[in-house]
């Protein structure tokens, strides 16, 4: 999966414009990252990819890169 697709499934997921899921763009300063777009993420991870996020994984997420460094087809 490409980092082009990741984002692409990432904003789908939160409900975003790709062009603000830059892979060094903070999130903090994506208005849907909010406490449901973290929950979306959490079950989107689960889902597409088998990763089971805890909430000091998702805490520690300071980049869109952050997340899409996680987001692997290995499972």
């Amino acid at each position: 999966m490409t980092d082009k697709e990741k984002i692409a499934l990432l904003a789908e997921t939160i409900e975003a414009d790709e062009e603000a899921l830059k892979p060094e763009a903070l999130l903090a300063d994506i208005e849907q990252y909010d406490s449901m777009g973290k929950l979306s993420i959490i079950v989107m991870m689960e889902d597409e990819f088998g990763v089971k996020l805890d909430s000091d994984t998702v805490k520690s997420f300071v980049k869109v890169g952050d997340i899409l460094a996680l987001m692997k087809k290995d499972a």
